[in-house]
């Protein structure tokens, strides 16, 4: 089990699948801890779960505040979260 696994189940569109392996991956200390929380964080966004991906982006940011990935991803759902937010507010 590794993280190009779970990548792979992501793509072919098993993603609970994908972040279940991802998950146990965490459990077990397999695989560097940022890596797979930020491989969370981007399935997570692939499923629309906003908060989880930001959560687990979040957790990459206080580990590697350099990543360039996980920032990219915050910015682009804060982004999206802005625009809705405006939105709702100013029907």
């Amino acid at each position: 089990m590794n993280i190009e696994d779970a990548k792979q189940l992501a793509k072919q569109g098993d993603r609970e699948g994908a972040i279940a392996m991802l998950r146990q991956m965490l459990e077990q200390n397999e695989g560097e801890r940022e890596l797979v929380l930020l491989e969370l964080g981007v399935v997570y966004n692939a499923m629309g779960e906003t908060t989880q991906a930001i959560n687990h982006l979040n957790e990459v940011m206080r580990i590697n505040p350099e990543n360039t990935k996980a920032k990219a991803y915050l910015d682009m759902i804060n982004g999206i979260l802005d625009y809705y937010c405006k939105d709702l507010l100013n029907p």
